[in-house]
């Protein structure tokens, strides 16, 4: 049996859910670290301090809402299929563009500005 895109791409997506989902539970942390410092140093030992769990919260906040975003882009192409739009090239540039557009807006926005 012949393995489409359509199952490399499922597969990236669950690869995708797994990491967006740590990277989620390490923002809340840190972003936790940054209103209850005390809290959050007592329980890594003192590894993190208000300043790091601040830092480390601002640090992660593209690469969380990038993989956001790449997994959203997946799911919208798969409903739009399943509502019956065609698959091909022009619904694979438009999400991708889509994606380019929002990614550099993203970036713009946590490093230029």
């Amino acid at each position: 049996m012949k393995k489409t895109s359509d199952y490399y791409l499922i597969r990236f997506n669950r690869l995708l859910v797994w990491l967006t989902l740590i990277l989620f539970i390490a923002f809340i942390i840190f972003g936790y670290g940054i209103l209850n410092p005390r809290l959050v140093g007592e329980l890594t030992g003192g590894a993190l301090t208000r300043t790091i769990s601040l830092q480390l919260h601002i640090d992660l906040a593209f690469p969380l809402l990038t993989l956001l975003l790449i997994h959203i882009l997946i799911g919208a192409k798969s409903a739009l299929t399943r509502w019956g739009i065609r698959q091909g090239r022009l619904l694979n540039v438009f999400l991708i563009l889509l994606g380019v557009f929002a990614i550099t807006l993203l970036a713009l926005m946590q490093y230029m500005i």
